[in-house]
């Protein structure tokens, strides 16, 4: 069955030069690919026939929290779960549909090892004798470096090992007539290696089609024009994996508006178009239906229209009835919602808005409730609606009772001099040495946060000259890693917001990011830089409380601080171990400014798993808005 993503390749490949005075997506469906709870056998089962019914035509079953999947790959499913996915490749089939497998193995593979290789086929045989027919590698959200000895002894790099494995899966699957497609460790023009995808787009053969998300993780608009940059670069038109309307990184909300931004010329340089949708199935099928409309004819497609026909198609003279619902959830990604600044803290909240908006769709679910009997399709519609609605009211009437939050001119505000510390003048600066004896006593505070063994991290602050001086005392014996590994044990993390004066609430390149552990005595091991987020990523960190630094995000999104000058010279630091604990001691650099906004957290492990605190009350690492605010006494 390679013929088949053969010639769609070579027909892809071919119109490229838009010889076609129009063309088609070859493939079009839906991924099943998100973070978090996985859809119900029934959800599946229904999402199918809905796919039939409305011409998408190709499933990938891959859930992120389906160990079988992912993190347990090398095992067989137990007999139950291979009984649930052979109905559910049953139904694709009469439906016309197909059926996809995705198997998930980059997270702890060795790729070169024959042992490993003998299970992934053994996985692979297993759906195989249920009649899957088509299969997917993905080698996606995985470190950029080979973990293994033996793959470091035996491949130049990640893309060779990665080259080896593919050719390898592809040339067993194609002897039993059996189809592949790749998601790449470099999916999204967002971040990541673009020499490994270069080379291995140099080493597969090109009738292995490799995903690509867009210009971001989620991205508001994917053109040709882009498509083709990204085909050139790995030597073949990319299967679009598009991140709408999925929530997995949004949990509070679903996404309801149609599909935009995807332009009318798309299917030329892309092998074809599949959307990862929300943790909610049928909530889903809405946006899914404008995709379907979007496939069917790119160049006549209307937004609005498609909306309004698929509500019509979808739940008959009930359609009306989701107006509130599609008017508040029709938003997207990119945009700012109504009910955002209840979760992502930072930017005051028009109380009077969100309690009328959540008035509407508490109407809405009671009309849609009363006409669920008589409409098919909308029982699991409005299970699906209504914890969302339950935990907007729920959280808003948390905000209320939060004396942190006061109301001004109708707007519910965090109180910012919570958060707001005075760093007092010193008559002699402190030496910068991991020795704390040249603090004065009363320059110490403790940090918020839970305490372990009944002591917490406590800060001290200082200010002398155009210096600004920051101690941190952590109590516990240290458990740390080296390089970019340091975030995943324990560590001191500061973040120095660049242009204080700014309010915003997500970071940008130029926020300093530094990294503190202790190793042996007096020496450590540290990471500075910045984190080159934008967009999707930038927002998405924004709302995660107590955010650690992962050898993951250092490595995906992480720009370490190479140069001669700047923040990473002009800031000094020191870090010793002390005789049960540790100190930090950093001097930075603050001319002619009156304040500074930083996060600073500390973060310790134990047997009872790892715990954060910080000088601010607020610990949202990657949300400038939530930083303490320290006043530098001597430029009062």
């Amino acid at each position: 069955m390679r013929w088949l993503f053969s010639i769609a390749l070579v027909t892809a490949l071919t119109s490229c030069g838009h010889a076609q005075s129009d063309a088609v997506f070859r493939f079009s469906g839906v991924i099943e690919g998100f973070y978090g709870p996985p859809w119900s056998h029934d959800d599946r089962l229904d999402m199918l026939r809905f796919m039939g019914s409305v011409g998408l035509g190709s499933y990938y079953y891959a859930p992120k929290d389906d160990p079988y999947h992912r993190t347990r790959w090398r095992e067989p499913y137990p007999p139950d779960r291979l009984e649930r996915l052979s109905a559910l490749v049953a139904t694709a089939t009469d439906h016309r549909v197909e059926f996809v497998f995705a198997i998930s193995p980059g997270g702890s593979m060795v790729y070169g090892d024959s042992a490993d290789r003998r299970l992934l086929y053994r996985k692979l045989d297993q759906l195989s004798a249920i009649g899957v027919r088509h299969f997917a590698l993905f080698v996606d959200d995985v470190l950029y470096r080979l973990a293994h000895d033996q793959d470091r002894r035996q491949y130049a790099d990640l893309a060779e090992a990665h080259a080896s494995l593919i050719i390898a899966v592809r040339d067993y699957l194609d002897a039993s007539g059996a189809t592949l497609s790749v998601t790449p460790t470099t999916y999204t023009g967002a971040w990541g290696d673009r020499t490994y995808l270069e080379r291995l787009g140099s080493l597969v053969p090109r009738d292995v089609p490799f995903f690509w998300t867009g210009v971001d993780v989620a991205s508001p608009t994917i053109t040709a024009e882009q498509a083709a940059s990204w085909r050139r670069l790995m030597a073949r038109p990319p299967l679009v994996w598009d991140n709408y309307p999925v929530n997995d990184f949004a949990r509070w909300r679903p996404f309801l508006g149609p599909l935009r931004g995807r332009t009318p010329d798309l299917p030329f340089e892309t092998m074809g178009i599949l959307s990862n949708p929300m943790t909610e199935a049928h909530a889903s099928m809405i946006p899914l239906a404008t995709l379907a409309e979007y496939v069917r004819d790119p160049r006549g497609y209307d937004p609005d229209r498609a909306l309004r026909r698929a509500l019509a198609d979808l739940y008959g003279p009930s359609a009306d009835l989701l107006e509130p619902f599609v008017r508040i959830y029709g938003d997207y990604p990119w945009d700012t919602n109504l009910f955002e600044p209840l979760f992502i803290p930072g930017t005051p909240i028009d109380r009077a808005a969100v309690e009328t908006g959540l008035t509407e769709l508490r109407q809405a679910l009671a009309r849609l409730d009363a006409a669920a009997g008589a409409t098919p399709g909308m029982v699991p519609l409005v299970a699906e609606l209504s914890p969302f609605v339950t935990r907007t009211a729920e959280r808003l009437a948390e905000i209320e009772r939060d004396p942190a939050y006061e109301i001004h001119d109708g707007m519910l505000r965090y109180r910012d001099e919570r958060d707001r510390v005075e760093a007092p003048s010193m008559g002699s600066p402190p030496t910068i040495d991991g020795q704390t004896a040249d603090w004065p006593r009363s320059a110490w505070r403790p940090t918020h946060g839970p305490a372990r063994d009944g002591r917490t991290p406590r800060v001290a602050l200082g200010t002398h000259g155009d210096m600004l001086y920051i101690a941190v005392d952590v109590p516990g014996t240290p458990d740390t890693e080296t390089g970019d590994r340091i975030g995943e044990r324990d560590h001191v993390a500061l973040i120095l917001q660049h242009e204080p004066g700014r309010r915003r609430t997500s970071l940008e390149p130029d926020d300093l990011l530094l990294l503190l552990a202790p190793t042996t005595g007096t020496d450590h091991t540290e990471w500075v830089g910045s984190l080159g987020v934008h967009g999707f990523m930038a927002k998405f960190l924004a709302d995660n409380r107590n955010l650690t630094w992962s050898e993951f995000l250092l490595t995906s999104l992480g720009q370490p601080d190479a140069t001669d000058g700047g923040d990473a010279v002009s800031i000094r630091r020191a870090v010793a171990k002390t005789r049960d604990g540790y100190v930090v001691e950093i001097a930075i650099p603050v001319a002619d400014v009156p304040a500074v906004r930083l996060s600073l957290t500390v973060t310790r492990s134990g047997t009872d798993g790892r715990i954060s605190n910080s000088l601010s009350r607020r610990n949202y690492p990657a949300n400038p808005a939530t930083y303490a605010e320290l006043i530098l006494a001597s430029r009062q």
